[in-house]
């Protein structure tokens, strides 16, 4: 009795094994799409809530991204890699009304165009979803460095400015095989970084910003996606 229970459990342990190789060894995907911004709000209390303000803001609040991820995948569905994800958001040029003080108003002419770059180490988890492994579910967490470069102009003057800090992406995502090798898939994430502190033109002087200017990057994103799994 002892002998045949060590047997199925052998069994057992021998077809989970093989089961849990049933993942891909590498996968390197690629995925573009469009982020969300909640914060948008140009900087400053001064300007007047009008539909020019809000036609603004609306375009702040939406961004193209692409990115890239690289992960090298254990024969449990753990993951451990790389991503790089690129994103831009803009407005273009636009008269703004701001409240000068002592019932006088002025017009500031606003455009900006921002770039946000962030690589990352990451960690993925992926999980087969049926018995036909087909459907693939994933998802993974990346910590790592982001960076902007904002580009604006006020009244014809141009400004650039450069911020850096750590940032924090999740991922969630579904993959359909079409191949053993080739997938095709969505996903959604949440970003989060907050630029604190800037550098402005070709100062090598960092200026801190007031906390209720600090640069928000947060975004949440919906992309669809191309995948090699080896």
């Amino acid at each position: 009795m002892k002998r045949n229970s060590l047997i199925l459990l052998l069994i057992i342990s021998f077809a989970s094994v093989i089961s849990a190789q049933n993942f891909p060894n590498v996968r390197i995907s690629a995925s573009g799409g469009f982020s969300y911004f909640p914060v948008t709000e140009p900087s400053g209390e001064l300007f007047i809530k009008n539909e020019a303000y809000n036609q603004y803001n609306r375009h702040l609040a939406w961004g193209k991204n692409v990115d890239g991820n690289a992960h090298y995948i254990s024969n449990m569905g753990l993951g451990f890699g790389v991503k790089y994800r690129y994103l831009n958001v803009k407005a273009p040029s636009t008269d703004l009304f701001v409240d000068a003080g002592s019932e006088h108003y002025g017009v500031i002419n606003l455009s900006e165009d921002n770039d946000i770059h962030f690589i990352a180490p990451s960690v993925m988890y992926m999980r087969w979803l049926g018995d036909t492994n087909k459907l693939l579910a994933l998802t993974s967490l990346s910590i790592g460095y982001t960076d902007l470069t904002s580009r604006g102009n006020i009244d014809g003057t141009s400004l650039v400015m450069f911020g850096n800090n750590v940032g924090y992406q999740l991922d969630l995502g579904l993959d359909y095989f079409l191949t053993k090798k080739i997938s095709v898939g969505f996903n959604t994430g949440y970003f989060y970084s907050k630029i604190k502190e800037v550098n402005m033109g070709l100062s090598e002087t960092k200026t801190i910003l007031p906390e209720n200017s600090q640069l928000n990057l947060s975004n949440i994103k919906l992309n669809v996606s191309l995948a090699l799994n080896f």
